[in-house]
């Protein structure tokens, strides 16, 4: 946190765990300390040691998550699946897009994410699923269906996003598709 003062002085206050940058003085004696710091690597050691702090609880949560019973990714996407009958590949990619979308409240996903999550849920395996091109289904989706039918666009691309697909979220007319297959 940086903050100067009216009368010319400034300050950087930094911790980091047991670690403190604590720089006060004129802006331009803040401005030199800080370069120092930055150019003799203890800043870029402290944002490690702090990414690696995040990754640590990150795999401990999951770890943590799995011991109480919570699923993990793919099983609860597989059970998705499963309780909704989907199998065609089209309807799989739709799946996944609206599951990452809904559920995981994701806004970018490239096809190499949506392939981690089919081959997550154990029903494909990894080969099987780079086989898929996603991105002609996607398009087809785009375009309306994925059976060769003529239909509504089952995706689109969002107000303000890039066009392209990794962005892609369901229209109406894809929500409800999903929602039929689910009642057959």
């Amino acid at each position: 946190m940086s903050t100067i003062e009216e009368s010319g002085m400034g300050r950087i206050y930094i911790k980091v765990g047991s670690d403190i940058i604590d720089l006060t003085g004129s802006a331009k004696e803040v401005s030199d300390g800080w370069l120092k710091i930055k150019e003799d690597g203890s800043w870029t050691a402290n944002l490690s040691a702090i990414r690696n702090a995040r990754d640590l609880a990150v795999e401990e949560a999951a770890q943590r998550a799995i011991q109480s019973g919570i699923p993990e990714r793919g099983s609860a996407f597989r059970r998705v699946l499963d309780s909704c009958g989907i199998e065609k590949i089209g309807d799989v990619i739709l799946a996944t897009i609206h599951y990452l979308r809904f559920v995981e409240k994701e806004t970018n996903t490239p096809p190499r994410e949506l392939k981690t999550l089919v081959s997550q849920s154990g029903k494909w395996s990894e080969e099987e699923v780079e086989k898929w091109n996603l991105s002609l289904y996607i398009n087809r989706m785009l375009e309306g269906g994925v059976s060769g039918k003529k239909q509504e666009p089952l995706l689109e691309y969002p107000t303000g996003m890039p066009k392209k697909n990794r962005y892609v979220v369901l229209t109406d007319a894809g929500r409800n598709y999903l929602e039929r297959l689910s009642r057959d």
